[in-house]
């Protein structure tokens, strides 16, 4: 077990994650194709794909296990970490990757405009410092749950970096969940309109309903990988009790 998840589920969550945040920002690559890349390291069954949809998903493996490493190590939201974070989902794709933006930018469709690059440093160690506050002073998962969708909301405000602003923000809500030991959210690609709408109307009671009924299910997924390694677990421990005590041969 890792941070109280099977491996079996991270290597499951890990794959629909990456298949559905790249495909909210246009990733074509299938769900067969997104797992082939991240378990079996192989590349898609079609050329029609650019390599930026390789890497895009690739990334995830070494970004997810970052995180898991971090939250072992209960390290709190921090600048280097949200750097760090960005740097791994776009290492390969963009010469700027773990770097601020350095020109203005914002979303489309929204009334806000994001935060202009000078201002970069000090929003995001006021949004770690905030969110880290209401993180400690939560007394409930739903309070806990709302800090972290309240706080992506103004990340993608802020929008600190040139490209890869969504990856890194639905990233760091699940970095969230893995310190609380919850299960992880998948914003699915079907849902990307009503997503973006959400978050252009800074709908935080809206985007928690939505959050809390994906994390439902995803929560029996999540208790039926575990029960299922336990299983497997015991089993194993007493195979190894038995040939401890009556050797292989007898087994």
């Amino acid at each position: 077990m890792t941070n109280h998840y099977s491996e079996e589920y991270l290597e499951d969550v890990l794959v629909r994650f990456a298949y559905h945040s790249t495909g909210i920002e246009g990733n074509t690559l299938t769900l067969r194709d997104t797992q082939r890349i991240l378990e079996a390291h192989v590349l898609p069954s079609s050329e029609n794909h650019s390599l930026r949809e390789l890497y895009e998903v690739d990334n995830h493996r070494r970004a997810f296990d970052f995180l898991l490493t971090a939250a072992v190590e209960q390290q709190p939201f921090n600048s280097t970490l949200v750097r760090h974070l960005h740097y791994l989902l776009m290492d390969r794709i963009r010469v700027d990757a773990g770097e601020y933006k350095t020109a203005g930018n914002r979303i489309q469709g929204a009334s806000f405009r994001t935060a202009e690059p000078f201002e970069v440093p000090f929003k995001i160690q006021e949004w770690c410092d905030n969110l880290n506050w209401r993180l400690d002073h939560a007394k409930t998962f739903d309070e806990r749950l709302e800090a972290l969708l309240d706080s992506h909301i103004k990340f993608e405000q802020i929008h600190p970096f040139s490209d890869g602003n969504g990856r890194t923000g639905r990233m760091l809500i699940n970095y969230g969940l893995i310190l609380d030991h919850q299960p992880l959210l998948v914003i699915e690609r079907k849902d990307r309109e009503h997503y973006i709408d959400l978050e252009a109307r800074e709908d935080v009671n809206g985007l928690m309903a939505y959050a809390k009924e994906k994390i439902a299910v995803e929560r029996q997924d999540m208790e039926n990988f575990y029960v299922v390694a336990e299983r497997q677990a015991k089993f194993e421990q007493a195979q190894w009790r038995k040939i401890r005590q009556q050797g292989l041969e007898n087994n």
